[in-house]
């Protein structure tokens, strides 16, 4: 009796063992979802939480998109498009607090990037036919005619006011706002935050093709990888706690018509798209910072991509020219591994000796 006893409580001990450690699996397993939004598709992958845990991560993220598509797209219904409408008709229009929270980083995004990153241009997006989601597009550029008339209307973040309770006014009825360029940073903040609330050892998150890393993938940091123009991997780097790897380029999304290809990045001081730059990747521990660089550097090219960089706060840089010359700043120098080492090489200034250390 004795003997069956012990086996029976070795037996019991055994199964509880292993239902602890399947919780334990099941706990420190990686969980994904994907989400379709903007046209485009975010992944989420998050590690050292349960099922029910990141069931219910994954259900407030697609919450939160969606709010977000409604507050922002440029040009189905949406508020942005509200405001749009109110703007050209001269009046003040209370903004969601989505809205007129992306409203406000656009505005700072402006004044650091002396005005290179300048969300009032949506006019300008619209004439050069980038509301849209299908790539490439295959028709003729806008005459230029057009493009001088639109940039005469000398479209401004600082002609708009914010008030508090999210009121907008503008000063500029000519003014169209798009804020694709640093609504994916902002949402990748917004999906961190809900991570974080529920305590994630780590995630990934990926919003078209740009990624913000929490924490640490399982025993090792994050490693993410950065394609070349061809498609072809580039370069990998290792991504610490909060930061993100953000790129803007013109080889996705871009018109082409006659053997001549003009990427989706618009210069706002010329209303073309910005020329001599085929990329830009940009790390930093802001997502929006790190978005908004990538756009803005594009604009700003080599000859004052450490001025602009300064500027936000930048100090994780690689650019690569059309020439086929690769700048980087010392920084992201050190953060790089490139599949086959670049052909030119050109080192900026030191801005830093980490990637993040430039944010406020």
């Amino acid at each position: 009796m004795r003997r069956l006893f012990l086996f029976a409580a070795l037996a019991a001990a055994l199964l509880l063992g292993a239902a602890r450690l399947y919780r334990q699996q099941q706990a420190l397993a990686p969980h994904k979802a994907s989400f379709v939004i903007f046209g485009g598709l975010t992944e989420v992958e998050l590690r050292g939480v349960p099922a029910e845990t990141a069931s219910r991560v994954f259900g407030a993220i697609g919450e939160v998109l969606q709010r977000d598509q409604r507050a922002w797209h440029p040009w189905e219904i949406s508020d942005l498009m509200r405001l749009n409408a109110a703007i050209a008709q001269g009046e003040p229009y209370r903004a969601s607090p989505e809205l007129s929270g992306l409203l406000r980083r656009a505005q700072r995004a402006y004044a650091d990037s002396d005005g290179l990153f300048n969300a009032a241009i949506g006019s300008l997006v619209d004439l050069w036919g980038f509301h849209t989601s299908e790539f490439p597009i295959v028709t003729p550029p806008p005459p230029q005619q057009n493009i001088d008339a639109t940039l005469a209307t000398q479209p401004r973040m600082d002609q708009l006011t914010i008030a508090e309770d999210g009121t907008v006014v503008s000063t500029n009825r000519a003014m169209q706002l798009d804020l694709n360029g640093l609504a994916e940073g902002y949402a990748a903040e917004q999906i961190a935050e809900i991570v974080r609330r529920h305590a994630a050892a780590g995630a990934l998150i990926n919003v078209g093709g740009d990624v913000l890393a929490i924490g640490r993938a399982g025993e090792r940091p994050w490693r993410v990888g950065i394609s070349s123009p061809q498609h072809r991997d580039f370069a990998g780097a290792e991504l610490g706690d909060g930061e993100a790897l953000f790129t803007s380029g013109n080889y996705n999304k871009y018109r082409e018509d006659a053997g001549q290809r003009w990427g989706h990045v618009l210069d706002p001081r010329t209303g073309k798209p910005a020329r001599g730059v085929v990329a830009v990747s940009v790390i930093h521990d802001d997502a929006v910072v790190a978005d908004v660089g990538a756009t803005a550097l594009m604009i700003a090219g080599p000859g004052d991509l450490v001025r602009i960089a300064r500027r936000l706060g930048i100090r994780c840089v690689l650019l690569v020219a059309d020439d086929g010359t690769t700048w980087l700043t010392p920084a992201m120098r050190k953060r790089l591994e490139f599949a086959e080492p670049p052909a030119r090489v050109e080192v900026t200034e030191d801005l830093g000796a980490e990637c993040g250390a430039g944010s406020e």
